[in-house]
């Protein structure tokens, strides 16, 4: 009986132009293999032998340098032959890359439809393959093979699954290169910096040692995943049954929609809540498909039009597009009704764009359900802790996730990950630089190239936010960039102050492609964005003073107009926006110009005593840009 890796599998890519390829597994007694060409590599033989099993059923067979290309079939046979035969087919070289960290970089395709839906549904690419690394954790010892999963090329429906940030980095690479990619996805929306660390370096850290020998309980880990679970599956079932009963007399009223139910009747309670709007059609909706927009709602729904279900989500963070069958919507009077849950005292709905809360047709045309909507709650429900997710405590999945790739051979690393770690941006520095060195070492090579995305903009929709904690974690994050071959990719732009999980992820593939030209090939020197050099103080008056902020010699700073297609908000394209003086812990815009190709003039206030830019928890405003679209690096400076 052989067992194998389960990315053992057809379209599976290897590392082109290296001899440290292997095809590796277990069996009981000697192993035969053949590695041949179909197709025009008709007739070429890479590999053709039999290879000895070692004490503990570990065999290797090495594979000799290839070019990147072929489509070749594997086969894998021990002494019983036909009965333990494994054949893989379509079997590729190329580059392949290893990508990790959390729900940004876990964010499927399928997240991403309403920007690039024709661009994806033409798409049919055997060059760009996806291993998606199923979840899975260890607390007791790290693993050697992995049980599920399979490679999948880039064609619909499977390109649906592919993280979007790694398929989009992918086909730049591809199509810049000329070669296959191969994408290995190891991320767990969720997931802290402490669950890709290794145990040893964990314990060398000093951190989460305690979460980490409780979690080696195994009847404890077991018994809490049962119980909560059971727990969350009876509310919820109670919350559902509460919208079947007689809801005449209960608390109702109205609500404004969008926003957030604190300082409302609904305000700082968990609750099972029926939400209806009653509205007029034209003629021309019932004749075709329709989508329903609602944003994020805060925190589960399930939503009916017209009697009939069209959709639901279960937790709080995506935005909500439902579709709407033709022939539902009718002309004249509509009734949407949403069974509306609020686990944790916090419900609403998120505030939108201009974009949410509103029913569209095919051809553009919207009709808003913005404002007032009646309520009844159906049930004030007890308050429900979130689940104890054992993924995202310290090393589990390292073991299980990370470590058994280690034998993969790969051009470098793409990391997103750090909305976990805001309130613990303190320790954040000395916790990923430990996991970039932990995952090199298991490779086998310090040069790997390790590059990483700093966090998006984000404030909670306005609510409490992250209260500027999040650009002391980007900040964190700048700062290891110290380690060699390690490249910071600037998403802040990109994001949506409503949105954890904005969907803008080509452009940030593009940037991620951009750090590999330099790092993995060698080409074109890569910076994040412009980087403030220098800073020239002088006192403009008896109540200004004003600094020259010096960018480097090489760079040419715009407005962010001419990159509108990458910026959907619009923004001011006449003055420089996003800087701030701050006076204790307030800021306040700050007068700024571009007073020569690489360097800007501020003013601010002598009693200030911070100066930065784009240093908040969505600095979406902040418009400066390199020529070649790349904005310029957040910074703070202490005046005083």
């Amino acid at each position: 009986m052989i067992k194998l890796s389960s990315f053992f599998s057809d379209y599976m890519v290897l590392q082109r132009d290296t001899e440290e390829n292997t095809l590796w597994g277990y069996a009981k007694d000697e192993v035969f293999i053949q590695f041949k060409g179909e197709g025009a590599q008709s007739g070429e033989v890479i590999l053709d032998g039999s290879f000895k099993v070692e004490e503990d059923g570990l065999f290797v067979a090495e594979l000799p340098s290839h070019p990147a290309g072929g489509d070749y079939t594997v086969v894998i046979c021990d002494a019983d032959g036909e009965s333990s035969k494994i054949v893989l087919q379509h079997v590729t070289f190329g580059d392949v890359f290893v990508c990790g960290g959390q729900s940004n970089m876990e964010l499927p395709i399928a997240r991403t439809m309403e920007r690039y839906a024709d661009e994806i549904e033409a798409t049919d690419n055997k060059n760009i393959r996806f291993f998606r690394v199923p979840e899975k954790f260890n607390f007791h010892h790290t693993e050697e093979l992995i049980e599920s999963g399979a490679w999948a090329y880039a064609k619909m429906p499977e390109i649906l699954d592919f993280g979007a940030v790694a398929y989009f980095a992918a086909k730049e690479i591809s199509d810049r290169e000329g070669v296959p990619v191969g994408i290995y996805n190891t991320a767990i929306g969720g997931t802290p910096i402490k669950s890709w660390v290794s145990e040893d370096t964990m314990r060398e850290l000093g951190l989460h040692i305690k979460e980490f020998e409780e979690c080696q309980n195994d009847e404890w880990v077991q018994e809490t995943i049962r119980r909560e679970q059971a727990e969350d599956i009876a509310w919820r079932e109670d919350a559902d049954k509460s919208f079947e009963a007689d809801l005449s007399g209960n608390l109702s009223g109205t609500f404004n929609v969008p926003g957030f139910f604190k300082g409302t009747p609904l305000g700082d309670k968990c609750l099972a809540v029926l939400f209806r709007k009653e509205f007029e059609l034209p003629a021309g909706w019932s004749d075709t498909d329709t989508k329903l927009y609602l944003g994020a709602i805060i925190d589960s729904d399930k939503v009916y039009v017209n009697g009939e279900f069209v959709g639901d989500t279960g937790y709080l963070y995506p935005p909500r597009i439902y579709k709407i069958p033709k022939g539902l919507l009718k002309e004249g009077k509509n009734v949407i009704e949403i069974r509306f849950l609020v686990f944790r005292k916090e419900g609403g709905f998120m505030p939108g764009i201009g974009k949410d809360y509103l029913i569209k047709r095919p051809d553009g045309e919207t009709f808003s359900l913005a404002g007032e909507w009646e309520y009844t709650v159906a049930k004030e429900m007890p308050y429900i802790e979130n689940l104890t997710f054992f993924s995202y405590k310290a090393t589990g999945v390292y073991n299980c996730m990370i470590y058994p790739l280690r034998r993969q051979k790969c051009r470098g690393f793409f990391f997103y990950q750090g909305e976990s770690n805001v309130d613990d941006y303190a320790t954040y520095q000395e916790e990923f630089e430990a996991t970039i060195k932990d995952w090199r070492k298991l490779w086998g090579d310090d040069s790997l190239p390790f590059m990483f995305v700093q966090i998006a903009s984000f404030n909670d929709g306005g609510r409490e936010g992250y209260l500027g904690r999040r650009s002391y974690l980007t900040e964190a994050q700048r700062r290891c960039c110290r380690l060699p071959r390690t490249a910071l990719i600037q998403a802040y732009d990109l994001g949506e102050f409503n949105d954890l999980h904005p969907t803008n992820k080509k452009e940030v593939g593009r940037r991620a492609a951009l750090a590999a030209e330099d790092l993995v090939y060698g080409k074109d020197k890569y910076i994040p964005g412009p980087e403030r050099v220098d800073v020239e103080f002088t006192h403009a008056s008896d109540s200004e003073d004003e600094a020259k902020v010096i960018f480097e010699d090489s760079i040419k700073l715009i407005l962010s107009h001419g990159i509108d297609a990458l910026i959907e908000e619009d923004r001011d394209e006449t003055n420089v926006k996003g800087f701030s003086y701050w006076i204790g812990d307030k800021a306040y815009d700050a007068y700024a110009e571009i007073v020569d190709s690489n360097k800007v003039l501020v003013r601010y206030p002598k009693e200030a005593e911070v100066l930065s830019y784009a240093w908040s928890d969505s600095p979406l405003e902040a418009n400066l840009y390199s020529e070649d679209r790349l904005p310029v690096v957040p910074f703070r400076i202490e005046l005083k």
